[in-house]
């Protein structure tokens, strides 16, 4: 057989068994590398868009209460506020003018359980004068993680509680610095998860105009 026809016959041979394994050990060695990286990536997509979701929800929510505390004539400290069947802090009166009208709005974020670790923003509202006006809690978002201690410590804002009285802002006024934070998460996302945090600071006269201390305090029962 001439030369060339020998060259020709060995390089139509093709990959030895051995070649064969190390070309597929490598082939599937980048496909694992690239079904990783795309499963993480579809996991972060879908965290980023639930957590869009719920900030969105407390944006809105945020929004009203800012309009309510600044028309307000009265917000009451939430250190003090149980009269929404949750803990303190987690509940916030304010007497307003918001819409031309004096009537009582109540926030508050509402868990189900205590163990459950999202719970829903929430408000009501009625007539400072007839309790019976009342209206249903209407939530307004949910997804609100809890802070990470019940301790509040000003510096550190894992901590800080939906509502509560910023004593460490000035004010130089009888008014209050009213600090709302709220904690975005997702339950569909994972555990290790990061929340949105949405913080806010409202300053509300707080009787400036004369208004007595005692209005709203006949709440209706939760």
């Amino acid at each position: 057989m001439p030369e060339t026809q020998r060259r020709r016959a060995a390089t139509d041979d093709g990959f030895t068994l051995v070649e064969l394994l190390i070309a597929m050990m490598v082939f599937s060695i980048i496909m694992a590398l690239l079904t990783a990286t795309m499963i993480t990536m579809m996991t972060q997509a879908n965290d980023n868009l639930g957590r869009q979701r719920a900030v969105e929800q407390a944006r809105l929510g945020l929004s009203q209460i800012d309009r309510q505390i600044r028309s307000g004539n009265l917000i009451l400290d939430p250190a003090s506020d149980t009269t929404a069947g949750v803990p303190v802090y987690y509940s916030l009166r304010i007497l307003t003018q918001e819409g031309g009208t004096d009537k009582c709005v109540q926030w508050r974020v509402d868990y189900a359980d205590a163990a459950d670790r999202f719970g829903q923003l929430q408000y009501r509202e009625w007539d400072p004068a007839d309790t019976s006006t009342v209206t249903a809690w209407t939530r307004v978002a949910s997804n609100v993680e809890k802070p990470a201690s019940s301790t509040i410590l000003a510096s550190d804002s894992t901590t800080w509680p939906p509502f509560w009285v910023d004593t460490s802002l000035p004010t130089g006024t009888d008014a209050q610095n009213i600090r709302i934070t709220l904690r975005m998460g997702d339950p569909g996302a994972r555990t290790d998860a990061k929340a949105q945090v949405l913080t806010s600071v409202v300053t509300g006269r707080n009787t400036v105009f004369g208004y007595s201390s005692t209005y709203c305090n006949t709440v209706p029962a939760p």
